[in-house]
């Protein structure tokens, strides 16, 4: 279930739809984060809508029946996660679950992209100049992130465009986090045909053009944060482990799967040309006014959902 809590007034585009909306996840037992999405969002040209996720806590079979998954290692998990060597939560199917319940709230809307929002996302100043620009002179992307964790220095990446007084980039390392991202309505359905019952957490999913072939861009530095407030999904590391050996093998079999989506990721940012990694570039990853308070909390919580 959705609401629409604000609709600014917004022009329809070439195709007939509105530019962009912004679709926003949030529990019912977290009305302290949706206040702080509207303060930060709600404002904007662009209209908010909440995206009622599904809490594990109180209804494990709603989660599961979002995209049919079952419950193969009780109380907890659901089985082997696709992408690294443990088990694969509950509270991370229902986080994915609500992202794909706004994948699917935005392609039955009318609008051209999606901006896709959890609720501990906060904007940065230059948030709307960047967003406008990319939907006035377009993009070469079906996924933008626009977020970040922080890292001192730079990343590797192509400059694609300008953006506000960002950079659109192609990044040899994209954010990992689910937390803002811009898409297109074709990255939206292919994101929804590829994920199946793939068991994946969402930010690992989005990274990695190796599960959906869509092409990614980040901005540079990112425009939006991470509030760093505690998880309301992170589970105990005890029970992702669970007294449970990983099938034989599988440890190499995980090593190998992250090196060929690494070389994936790289094929794709290179466009099939690797000889181009010589024209990568360092681009700014935090911006310049992201004080060390905010990365003390924010890296604080980046820590504690990867060993949660």
């Amino acid at each position: 279930m959705s609401t629409v809590v604000s609709f600014p007034g917004t022009v329809n585009s070439a195709s007939g739809g509105r530019p962009l909306g912004l679709f926003a996840i949030n529990l019912d037992r977290s009305p302290d984060r949706w206040q702080q999405i509207e303060a930060g969002f709600g404002s904007l040209p662009w209209p908010l809508q909440r995206i009622a996720g599904i809490d594990a806590r109180l209804d494990p079979a709603a989660v599961l029946s979002v995209r049919g998954t079952q419950l193969r290692v009780p109380p907890h998990a659901l089985g082997w996660n696709a992408h690294r060597n443990r088990l694969f939560m509950l509270t991370e199917e229902a986080c994915l679950a609500g992202h794909i319940l706004a994948w699917r709230e935005f392609l039955a809307s009318d609008f051209d992209h999606a901006i896709i929002l959890e609720d501990d996302a906060v904007p940065q100043q230059g948030f709307e100049a960047a967003i406008e620009a990319l939907l006035r002179q377009g993009f070469d992307g079906d996924i933008v992130k626009l977020e970040g964790i922080y890292r001192p220095g730079g990343r590797k990446a192509f400059r694609l465009a300008e953006a506000g007084d960002r950079q659109l980039v192609r990044s040899l390392r994209p954010c990992s986090g689910a937390a803002a991202y811009l898409l297109t309505r074709k990255a939206a359905t292919r994101l929804l045909q590829r994920i199946g019952t793939k068991l994946i957490p969402t930010d690992d999913f989005l990274w990695a053009p190796s599960y959906h072939g869509l092409k990614l861009a980040d901005l540079a530095p990112w425009v939006v944060m991470q509030s760093g407030a505690a998880s309301v999904i992170a589970t105990d590391r005890a029970a992702k482990k669970a007294d449970r050996v990983p099938p034989p093998g599988r440890k190499i079999w995980m090593a190998v799967r992250r090196g060929l989506e690494r070389l994936l990721l790289l094929w794709a940012a290179t466009e099939g040309k690797p000889w181009k990694m010589a024209n990568a570039a360092l681009a700014q990853w935090a911006p310049d006014d992201y004080t060390k308070i905010n990365s003390q909390a924010v890296t604080a919580e980046d820590r504690r959902s990867k060993n949660g």
